[in-house]
């Protein structure tokens, strides 16, 4: 199944697409605040943005990944991505999502996410979810607790490169 594009009150989730480069890079990609926690590295160019799009646009029909881009309704204006994505290991969807800095604290994340999981369990009749964060990351963990997950114990994740290795709390969510 592709990709479908999602609406909530103030966000369109859709696919992103390489022109949508310079607005990701310039909005959050390149940000090391951002990309702190996170299992990428901030970018260092757009093309490491548009190398990253690449692959997600490949993926837009993968039944184990589903990606979408954050966009304000209100301006057009993509202000992070997020998705879930079939987490081997613990035989279920993973739940992710990352979001500029001037968006933090604001809801989007919850919104976003929300929809995501609707259609995880509408659309594709999941249940159980996962999602971890890193344990100096508390926001993150607040997201995940008012999007109903519960603590479960903590763990450690690394980044895709390796080079991080990040303390964790770990959280699933069991919809009935």
């Amino acid at each position: 199944m592709i990709t479908p594009r999602l609406e909530t009150p103030r966000l369109l989730l859709r696919l992103a697409k390489i022109t949508d480069a310079q607005a990701i890079y310039a909005n959050w990609t390149a940000d090391p605040e951002v990309s702190q926690f996170m299992r990428w590295e901030a970018h260092g160019s757009v093309n490491e943005t548009t190398t990253w799009l690449t692959d997600v646009t490949a993926k837009a029909d993968d039944p184990n990944s589903y990606d979408w881009l954050f966009v304000l309704k209100e301006t057009g204006q993509p202000i992070g991505s997020g998705g879930i994505y079939f987490n081997e290991k613990h035989g279920m969807f993973e739940l992710g999502y990352c979001l500029m800095k001037a968006c933090w604290g604001r809801g989007f994340a919850v919104e976003a996410s929300q929809a995501i999981l609707q259609f995880a369990t509408d659309t594709l009749n999941q249940r159980e979810f996962f999602a971890c964060h890193a344990d100096i990351n508390p926001a993150s963990g607040k997201v995940l607790e008012k999007l109903g997950f519960v603590y479960k114990n903590d763990g450690e994740y690394s980044s895709f490169d390796g080079s991080r290795v990040f303390k964790s709390h770990r959280y699933f969510l069991k919809v009935l």
